[in-house]
């Protein structure tokens, strides 16, 4: 049996490659490249799976782990507060791979199906495991 829980977030980010020149990251990130970075209104999707047996207490004891992930990243700029984004792009990919590194310590790997990040409702990544 699958389990689908899916938890909102908004957080901000800024696509700069620092070795580049400011012309050359707007070429590269175009509008995603300005001084301050912009924002999303994120929703992390993730997949468990479950026995039915289980399934009310692994969703609550999971959406209670998910919470607790998305509210290090809620209201934050990602860039200057997360430090694993210090150095490292805060793209839509590099975060998802962020939670599911986080949900890896959480979670026993073979309940995890897939980690799933919309940054908007056309935009998105999916790893699957």
């Amino acid at each position: 049996m699958m389990l689908t829980l899916s938890v909102p977030f908004s957080s901000a980010h800024l696509y700069h490659q620092p070795q580049w020149s400011d012309e050359k990251n707007r070429q590269v990130f175009g509008r995603c490249f300005t001084k301050h970075g912009h924002g999303h209104n994120y929703v992390l999707e993730t997949k468990f799976y479950v026995t039915s047996a289980s399934c009310l207490d692994d969703e609550t004891r999971y959406r209670k782990i998910l919470n607790q992930l998305v509210a290090v990243l809620d209201h934050e700029h990602l860039n200057f507060v997360i430090p694993e984004f210090k150095e490292k792009i805060p793209t839509t990919e590099n975060i998802a791979l962020y939670f599911l590194e986080k949900l890896k310590s959480e979670v026993p790997l073979e309940v995890l199906h897939s980690v799933k990040l919309y940054e908007t409702e056309t935009l998105w990544t999916e790893i699957l495991l």
